[in-house]
């Protein structure tokens, strides 16, 4: 019987330890020795075939600021800003959405598709998007009528305008190497999210530092006081685990409507609230507890008993638990000032837990309070008007421009027209206007009359995070550390809540959700 011989036998050199080494040397070669093993003919099959794809598809990488990588986000250097009095305004600039098509998109005509399912704006304003190439497909400039094929990507470019914010000051209260502990202040979204980009904390502190920073965990728009930001995406990892796996403990100061209980049930002085939450409302984001929670969860596990198991399991966590404590600090006789300790980190937790008490935050219309005019934002123009239609805080002599709008815009009365004086430093966001921009034309950034909220009296005061044995320095896994930021101006004793309570205005909570 004939043997075939081994590849030790044809070539004596590949015996011992170097002989695996040798053979994939000369596998590289291509070498008829002996014969080629199977293991062998599949690395230079796979070789062979990402050469070829690397010629065929060269891959260019774009370089993104460091820590800006979580979101799609410009240079924040070409971000402008504007300050007028108390507010801050984004310049207007042009932006690009860019969206891959998507299935159901398949033999459809691209005006169609814009006019019903991105209702942002008009049939008539896509149509002439289109036609100018704001709106183009693969790059190139198309006809209203094109069909729309597996593989296209559709880029629209437009004149994007953001609401005002407040210009308070962003306080660094600590920075090491790894963190920068900062006082956010309200009105101030953490990080770009629906009609807010260049208005939002990262942005404005990538501007001032020339710095990208790192997300740790969040605070509401309108929550103000302590963030965390890392310097590093690791650094970020890390303390984002710790606040997650509930191994740091957080203090916060609300003011609530009425009298908070001194005592709890066990007449010790915390009063501890273990209620689950669940999202009543994914539109808006509104959120409830208790009973009402229950039921949405009851309604949305109906839904979905015919959907696969997978997307069932993923609904069994419609009611997330979560659990809060709470201190009355003090009393005035007309709102309670409250220390927060929330044990879980649920949205809008705070808020819900002390409606659900019925003791919501004084200033919060969207869980129970009310909206005064000591917390909300004038209109887009940015200046509250007097009875005579001016300016409060406006200069007569500075020239600015006036715009006419009626007060039954502002449900003030019935036609009654009046003059709005914007401030000489706005003239220029005037003129910074596009021919295709429906804002532009209308004006509503100037003349929209809705007043939404600015701040309420939630602020985040401290974090910490207890140590473990042994290890005593840095910021590091089992270090402990303490962040702290001062109270607000609501939370520092003379404080007067009735005089700031004294002027509630009507508002509309769906609007000021969607704010939030």
């Amino acid at each position: 019987s004939s043997k075939t011989p081994s590849m030790t036998d044809t070539d004596p050199s590949l015996s011992g330890a170097m002989a695996p080494m040798k053979q994939r040397e000369e596998d590289k070669k291509g070498s008829d020795v002996g014969f080629t093993s199977k293991r062998a003919r599949k690395r230079q099959m796979r070789r062979k075939m990402k050469e070829k794809v690397g010629k065929r598809h060269k891959i260019t990488k774009t370089k993104i600021p460091r820590g800006f990588k979580l979101f799609q986000f410009d240079d924040p250097a070409e971000a402008r800003y504007t300050v007028s009095g108390r507010l801050r305004h984004a310049n207007p600039y042009m932006f690009e959405y860019i969206a891959a098509a998507k299935r159901r998109w398949f033999g459809r005509e691209l005006l169609e598709i814009y006019s019903t399912e991105f209702l942002a704006y008009t049939k008539e304003y896509y149509k002439k998007a289109i036609e100018t190439g704001r709106i183009t497909v693969n790059g190139e400039k198309v006809p209203t009528n094109y069909l729309l094929t597996n593989g296209d990507k559709i880029k629209h470019t437009v004149h994007r305008h953001e609401p005002p914010i407040c210009s308070d000051e962003i306080k660094v209260c600590f920075e090491d190497d790894d963190v920068v502990v900062v006082s956010k202040p309200s009105s101030l979204p953490m990080h770009p999210c629906g009609r807010y980009r260049h208005n939002s904390l990262l942005y404005i502190l990538g501007k001032e530092r020339k710095q990208g920073l790192h997300m740790v965990h969040r605070l509401d728009r309108l929550t103000s006081g302590l963030v965390v930001l890392a310097k590093r995406p690791e650094v970020a990892a890390r303390l984002s685990k710790e606040i997650r796996e509930g191994g740091v403990a957080k203090t916060y100061l609300a003011r609530v409507r009425g009298c908070f209980p001194e005592k709890g049930k066990d007449e010790d002085k915390t009063v501890i609230v273990k209620a689950p939450i669940a999202c009543a409302d994914k539109r808006i984001g509104r959120q409830v507890c208790g009973p009402a929670a229950e039921e949405v969860a009851r309604k949305e596990t109906e839904k979905r008993q015919g959907q696969t198991e997978l997307k069932r399991e993923k609904w069994e966590q419609i009611l997330k638990p979560s659990e809060t404590h709470f201190q009355r600090v003090d009393y005035d006789g007309c709102t309670s000032l409250v220390k927060c300790m929330p044990k879980t980190g649920r949205t809008h937790q705070i808020r819900v837990h002390l409606q659900h008490l019925g003791y919501p935050i004084a200033n919060d219309p969207c869980y129970g309070g009310s909206l005064f005019e000591s917390n909300a934002l004038p209109p887009y123009g940015g200046l509250p008007a007097k009875e005579d239609g001016s300016n409060v805080d406006a200069d007569e002599k500075s020239g600015g421009k006036e715009i006419g709008i009626s007060r039954a815009r502002q449900g003030e009365g019935r036609g009654i027209p009046i003059t709005r004086k914007i401030p000489a430093e706005l003239e220029l966001l005037i003129e910074m206007k596009d021919d295709l921009c429906g804002e532009c034309k209308s004006g509503s950034y100037w003349t929209n009359p809705r007043r939404h909220c600015s701040h309420i009296w939630l602020h985040a005061l401290s974090y910490t995070k207890q140590p473990q044995p042994h290890i005593t320095e840095g910021t590091g896994v089992g270090v402990g550390w303490s962040f702290n930021v001062p109270r607000p101006i609501w939370a520092e004793e003379g404080f007067d809540s009735k005089l700031a309570c004294s002027s509630p205005l009507e508002h509309d909570p769906n609007f000021l959700l969607r704010e939030r």
